[in-house]
């Protein structure tokens, strides 16, 4: 009897266990956009923390702080997004012409003839990045997220420490000391791994532009800014950043392809072996499989969002594991 009320229970906690990380399966979106809002409080609590020493109500603080943030950021898409897509397009129809050009014979072999109007390949290609976001999502949608995440966010600030109070306030009453205390370092470590991504976007971002600007490499501003922004996809964004400008270089000059792929690998050598093992090593603690399963793992769950705070998000969860391990938690 008693082994068949311990088995009764086991089954409910099973199945309540399946039930909940479905339902967080599908709030999966929901989940994400409250990961990036706690991500943005961490990156701008400790510039809220500095300001409140010169005695100014936090309330008005965090208004002023959101306000010259949230607003640079839009000035900076608003101006940077129409010219770069408009980049894009254009590099997209000189890559296709180039790749044309160089397999034109090869091309010939297996099919007769290489097309020579390549508008019917590049049009289409260049038209869908105007239409991108639209495809994707709503633009109601869009910007209900954006809302939503800024009002989270904001509110979380509003009081200090007060993401870990919104977390205890979610937690069992025996639990909130351990709580109190993981939040305070996924916090830091949150803080840490924001402002190490834009160091070594920014960084990586700027030497590739020196590079492909010395040698001619054709738009080299925009292969410069995707390859600062696929940055923050660790391991792959460099590889998929130096195809184009590879491309582009070979279509200069050979030696120009051979010394930008020479370029990328040596701007990749010092932020592998110096910027990443000093600054987002220390953030997050994770060795470079657990990276790469990561953002397996994110893209598979949430797509680009995913990728994104895939290495934030189990940076913190290498925290718990290892609270566990060690029996920290009580």
């Amino acid at each position: 009897m008693n082994q068949t009320a311990i088995s009764s229970q086991t089954i409910m906690r099973v199945t309540v266990t399946i039930l909940s990380l479905w339902f967080l399966y599908l709030i999966r979106d929901i989940i994400a956009l409250l990961i990036i809002a706690v991500i943005i409080t961490a990156a701008l609590g400790p510039i809220i923390n500095y300001l409140e020493r010169w005695h100014l109500p936090r309330a008005l603080t965090v208004a002023c702080v959101y306000i010259v943030f949230f607003t640079g950021l839009s000035m900076l898409i608003a101006v940077i997004v129409p010219t770069l897509t408009e980049q894009i397009e254009l590099l997209l129809a000189s890559l296709l012409q180039d790749i044309a050009s160089v397999h034109n014979g090869m091309l010939s072999v297996f099919f007769g003839s290489v097309p020579t109007n390549l508008a019917a390949i590049t049009d289409p290609i260049a038209g869908s990045f105007g239409e991108l976001f639209s495809r994707t999502a709503s633009l109601f949608s869009a910007i209900v997220a954006v809302f939503a995440v800024i009002s989270m966010s904001f509110y979380m600030s509003l009081q200090r420490d007060g993401m870990k109070r919104f977390l205890l306030s979610l937690t069992p009453k025996q639990h909130q000391p351990y709580v109190a205390s993981l939040t305070d370092r996924i916090q830091e470590s949150f803080g840490r791994w924001v402002a190490g991504q834009l160091v070594t976007m920014i960084f990586v971002g700027v030497l590739y532009f020196v590079v492909l600007s010395i040698f001619g490499v054709p738009y080299a501003l925009t292969l410069a800014t995707i390859g600062g922004i696929l940055e923050i996809v660790p391991y792959l964004g460099p590889i998929l950043s130096a195809i184009p400008a590879a491309i582009l270089g070979f279509s200069v000059a050979p030696a120009v392809g051979f010394v930008v792929i020479i370029g990328y690998i040596l701007i990749n050598f010092v932020e592998n072996y110096v910027l990443i093992p000093q600054i987002m090593n220390k953030a997050v603690g994770l060795n470079p499989v657990a990276v790469i399963l990561a953002l397996l793992i994110g893209a598979k769950i949430a797509g680009l969002i995913g990728v994104i705070i895939a290495v934030p998000i189990a940076g913190a969860l290498s925290l718990f594991v290892k609270d566990v391990l060690e029996k920290k938690i009580s």
